[in-house]
């Protein structure tokens, strides 16, 4: 087989993964993604009211340049009469996540060559499937995602013929990863450190790569003065209030310098995600001169300065990543050759099998049911296509998004007393945290609706009551960890028995 069928293979794979992972991970990582992406082209759609926005489109300090791409997609569906917006969301994940193959695809054929010896360059391609976050990366809606395919690109064009015209398309790209995530011109400064101190090249060719990231600037400033109705410039707006004034530290919190060494690896993808720490850091140490370690260096270090960090801040290296194993571990590398080559054939070992297989069993498990911190999008899907009416609960009330909220939907918490009034009219539709229901009126009894864990329609809700205590109690315990609280909600029909008050 030869390397071009290995790499077209390991692609297949992963579109059909990504795929199947678009279909049912109708849900974020983070908040971010959904709120100030999706909710920002909604409120361009018309369906969401700029007071539902976050304070962020107040201060007019986020790109537009993602929700107008998503505009552009999503207002031409509902022309043809496309009105749910589930499925809107879906396409978008999915052409997200193939956009994202796609440059994954571009990276690996670009840095291919870079890999000395065919034994390294078939690992690095048949491997490539094996990286198990990715499909679950690749269908986010997320401002990391884009920044993270723009910036592939972006690597794979200026690893090639370094020619004006190439570099101006590289620095584009650069540009748009930028306009997607501002921290993204961390990687691009880096590139374009490489491209003229390594790669040496001409004088013309680096000032086309700094008009191609100009033109990509100029094109962000056009979508943020359609998203907000006046120039602004929020890039400078971002920096004077997350970085200057201390804004994101003051708000988010602040973490130590080394905080990364245990945020990243605190995830179901553990393992793999400690080789590829380690592999990054061989990287730079083995392989000084390739451009890979040139742009992630600046970008790595500079998050570990800052003091709000996340590890959703590392995202935009996932495509990257894939190449830190083979860059940093490979025995044809000179430094340290003996103790590397050593460590290199353990690829062939039971700890790298072990590594592998739970990377593939976690991939599958999130590509059809997206485990995590619950945004509840799945509750916000089944009020939106089957709940018009009020709904109402004994906790804080479930409030659905505005992207998915359906009309003459309501949410509200009420007490004991206001329920046993209610139930006196007629049956109420009531909300509980857990997928078992909470203390009822004499009388009155739940039939399940809908519940967001899997096996309360089979009886065994209470197992995920006891699941979430669980994890409450860890959390507790653990709060360097930052874990988020759990809750699987769950709606129920309740009435009264008809020979009570009737």
């Amino acid at each position: 087989m030869t390397l071009e069928q290995d790499l077209r293979r390991s692609l297949l794979i992963l579109a059909g993964v990504t795929l199947v992972t678009a279909i049912f991970s109708d849900l974020f990582y983070f908040p971010d993604e959904h709120f100030q992406i999706l909710e920002f082209m909604g409120y361009k759609l018309g369906v969401t009211p700029a007071t539902d926005l976050p304070w962020e489109f107040g201060a007019r300090i986020r790109p537009w340049l993602q929700p107008l791409i998503y505009f552009l997609i999503a207002k031409p569906l509902l022309l043809l009469g496309v009105s749910d917006r589930f499925v809107i969301v879906f396409i978008l994940r999915l052409l997200t996540g193939l956009f994202s193959v796609a440059a994954l695809a571009a990276f690996a054929r670009a840095v291919l060559p870079t890999i000395q010896g065919e034994d390294g360059q078939r690992f690095f391609l048949r491997y490539l499937p094996l990286f198990g976050f990715l499909p679950y990366l690749f269908v986010r809606t997320a401002s990391e995602t884009f920044s993270a395919a723009f910036f592939a690109l972006a690597m794979a064009v200026a690893l090639g013929t370094r020619t004006p015209r190439r570099l101006a398309l590289a620095g584009l790209l650069c540009g748009l990863a930028f306009e997607s995530r501002y921290q993204a011109g961390l990687l691009a400064l880096g590139l374009f450190a490489w491209l003229a101190i390594v790669a040496r090249a001409r004088t013309g060719a680096l000032a086309a790569f700094i008009g191609g990231g100009l033109a990509a600037v100029a094109l962000g400033a056009l979508a943020d003065r359609w998203g907000y109705g006046q120039w602004v410039f929020p890039p400078l707006g971002y920096l004077q209030f997350n970085v200057l004034g201390g804004g994101a530290e003051h708000q988010f919190g602040r973490e130590p310098v080394f905080a990364y060494l245990y945020l990243l690896p605190a995830q179901l993808f553990f393992a793999i995600t400690l080789v590829l720490m380690a592999g990054m850091v061989a990287m730079w140490l083995r392989n000084p001169r390739h451009a890979v370690s040139w742009a992630t260096l600046p970008f790595v270090l500079t998050h570990f300065v800052i003091a709000h960090k996340e590890a959703r801040f590392m995202f935009p290296l996932a495509i990257l990543a894939t190449a830190f194993p083979v860059l940093g571990f490979s025995p044809r590398l000179p430094r340290w050759h003996e103790t590397f080559a050593h460590i290199w054939n353990w690829r062939r070992g039971w700890a790298a099998k072990i590594i592998t297989a739970l990377s593939l069993v976690f991939m599958l498990y999130l590509a059809v049911y997206p485990f995590g911190i619950r945004p509840h999008m799945p509750m916000a899907r089944y009020l939106y296509r089957h709940v018009a009416g009020p709904v109402y609960s004994l906790d804080p009330a479930f409030q659905s998004y505005p992207l998915y909220r359906a009309s003459g939907f309501s949410s509200a918490q009420i007490g004991a007393l206001q329920l046993d009034a209610l139930l006196d009219k007629g049956p109420v539709r009531l909300m509980s945290r857990t997928p078992t229901p909470p203390a009822l009126p004499a009388g009155a009894h739940a039939t399940l609706l809908y519940s967001e864990f899997p096996l309360a329609q089979f009886g065994y809700g209470e197992a995920g009551t006891h699941y979430i205590h669980g994890w409450t109690g860890f959390a507790g315990r653990a709060r360097f960890l930052k874990l988020l609280p759990l809750y699987w909600y769950t709606l129920y029909r309740v009435e009264r028995s008809a020979t009570i008050r009737s």
